[in-house]
């Protein structure tokens, strides 16, 4: 189970930083969504990957 935390961390260190696809002005930054790792929209707050 480790190894996919690792993985999940992974993915989400590479998203971060992106541009948001679900608006035009905001960029992914890592947060927690629902209790859960995430990177989330620091402009419309949605969620575009997490970590569970």
């Amino acid at each position: 189970m480790a190894q996919s935390d690792t993985a999940g961390q992974q993915l989400l260190s590479r998203l971060e930083g992106r541009k948001c696809e679900f608006c035009s002005d905001g960029t992914l930054v890592r947060g927690i969504f629902k209790g859960n790792a995430a990177v989330i929209c620091e402009e419309c707050d949605t969620p575009a990957a997490q970590s569970w």
